[in-house]
């Protein structure tokens, strides 16, 4: 494979979860219905993160040497990496926290280490700590832990994560469960974090770093996902009608649905895209700023009905500044020398407001 291939079935894979992420920021469906907006910008977009984590874990531990001072330095590079890049979005996001009163009088240093450890300063911003706290784990885990073990944890921690998030309904008659749960709450506001998250999503890209022939079959793929999907958005149906979710963004079939969509995107490769890859990233930082700046020009302009009022035309507006503020990122040098530590290395690329948040 040449130096200017890549894998560009998981950038445009990327791509579309991107896409996703403001669906679900933007219920694109909502203005026709209810039910459609749920299934699509609800249940539908919970696919979109965790192939963020999928990618992240694949691309990460395909690089490590099994070298521990190589594999240390590699970390410390990647968490810096990503530091940075919260860093910016941080400060990105502070004027409109302070228009929205986040420095309020309950505002404190307690909460503020919780925000920036598990919540995000910003609604969206949660995504960046859980995915520095989910490889540092996973990092040490496979240090000292098989494959296998590590995969099970992982599991368990999706587990404890499902019965604070969708499936809370099924712990509320319990005090001493609720009991336990409350006090997670005190230190985050969901388990949908890098503890509880993260890791089963992360630990199955390792998977198929580690096995890359586990990618070999793409239409029995293909049909696993679709298979997976429909059930994981009748579960999704389930789980309303049952009033169960404190906070409905874990599903049980989220996690093979992911997967397999992964792995059918996984073996198309193609020319390297830089600006496809790159922006994806900045597609979803930025896409709550071009929310309020669609909301602000509609205002302005007297184009309410059509550019709030009407949710699709809504979304695709927000779909279409996110990808030109994402396109001017990537253009900024020092933005890219950021970014060019997270992405995948091209020339070893074929080797081992609905604002749902």
């Amino acid at each position: 494979m040449s130096a200017k291939t890549d894998y560009s079935g998981l950038s445009w894979l990327k791509f579309a979860a991107a896409l996703l992420v403001v669906a679900n920021h933007t219920g694109p469906l909502a203005s026709f219905s209810p039910l459609a907006d749920f299934l699509v910008g609800g249940a539908l977009t919970r696919i979109a993160v965790p192939i963020f984590f999928m990618t992240s874990g694949f691309f990460y531990f395909r690089k490590l040497t099994g070298d521990p001072a190589s594999d240390r330095l590699r970390l410390r590079r990647y968490l810096g990496s990503i530091a940075k890049l919260y860093a910016i979005a941080i400060l990105l996001y502070l004027p409109l926290n302070l228009y929205n009163g986040y420095f309020s009088a309950s505002f404190g240093w307690p909460s503020l280490l919780r925000d920036l450890a598990f919540d995000g300063t910003f609604y969206h911003l949660w995504y960046l700590p859980a995915l520095m706290i989910g490889i540092a784990m996973l990092h040490v885990m496979y240090r000292t832990m098989k494959p296998a073990a590590v995969m099970a944890v992982a599991c368990g921690l999706y587990l404890v994560g499902l019965f604070g998030d969708s499936y809370y309904g099924f712990i509320a008659g319990s005090d001493v469960l609720t009991g336990g749960y409350d006090v997670l709450f005190h230190a985050f506001d969901y388990t949908r974090n890098g503890l509880f998250f993260a890791p089963v999503y992360l630990a199955l890209g390792a998977s198929v770093a580690r096995k890359p022939q586990a990618a070999s079959r793409p239409y029995a793929h293909a049909a696993l996902f679709l298979a997976s999907l429909a059930a994981m958005l009748a579960e999704a149906l389930w789980l309303r009608a049952g009033e169960m979710p404190r906070h409905d963004s874990m599903y049980v079939l989220a996690v093979p649905a992911a997967y397999f969509l992964f792995l059918w995107a996984l073996p198309y490769k193609g020319p390297a895209n830089r600006g496809l890859r790159e922006g994806r990233a900045w597609i979803y930082i930025l896409h709550p700023l071009a929310i309020v700046l669609v909301r602000g020009a509609a205002k302005a302009t007297g184009l309410q009905p059509w550019l709030i009022g009407n949710s699709l035309i809504h979304f695709a507006a927000v779909c279409g500044l996110s990808v030109a503020l994402a396109a001017i990122a990537v253009r900024l040098p020092s933005l890219g020398t950021i970014l060019s530590a997270l992405r995948p290395n091209a020339k070893s690329a074929g080797s081992a407001s609905t604002r749902r948040s």
